[in-house]
């Protein structure tokens, strides 16, 4: 009997020795991040000035209709519902691609219409990132309306484009 308590007493100090004086690394929180030092981190803009003269026009043309958000990653408004190979082949394509403007539904919040601004002269891995973006938004039955860089729109051009009538 003498054994038995000997043996709980050890093992109870033991594990308020453990429990203690355990470091901070061993329950499982990873440290706080930090900025090592040597690394420049500064603000950038979010968008080029014709991109800020695109967005006001889409905000103009669409007024009630929807809510336009800029430079949205793809993955943050579809949803990938295969968790085999396949489904993470397409979370891996979709990884670190954005399109340039959503139109938002306000009261259903869905994602109804994507805009997309084509360059005069696209290079190879926009070509690449455009295909999985046409792909990934045709599967999810997402309207994709593409604009032309080196074209000017105005407000009823772009309603039109979008299907919104125009109030005249």
């Amino acid at each position: 009997m003498l054994e038995v308590v000997l043996i709980g007493t050890a093992a109870l100090l033991m594990w308020c020795g453990w429990f203690f004086f355990r470091s901070p690394k061993s329950d499982g929180l990873a440290p706080a991040f930090t900025v090592p030092a040597g690394i420049a981190i500064r603000a950038e803009p979010l968008l080029s000035e014709s991109e800020v003269a695109l967005y006001n026009l889409l905000r103009m043309a669409v007024q009630e209709h929807y809510l336009v958000l800029a430079q949205v990653p793809l993955w943050s408004f579809v949803s990938v519902e295969a968790m085999d190979h396949a489904g993470s082949q397409v979370l891996r394509q979709m990884a670190l691609k954005r399109v340039d403007f959503v139109l938002v539904h306000p009261g259903s919040r869905q994602v109804e219409q994507v805009v997309e601004v084509e360059t005069a002269s696209p290079r190879p891995h926009q070509a690449e990132r455009q295909r999985v973006i046409e792909s990934v938004l045709g599967a999810a039955g997402i309207k994709l309306v593409t604009l032309r860089s080196d074209r000017s729109y105005t407000i009823p051009d772009l309603a039109g484009a979008l299907g919104l009538e125009t109030a005249e």
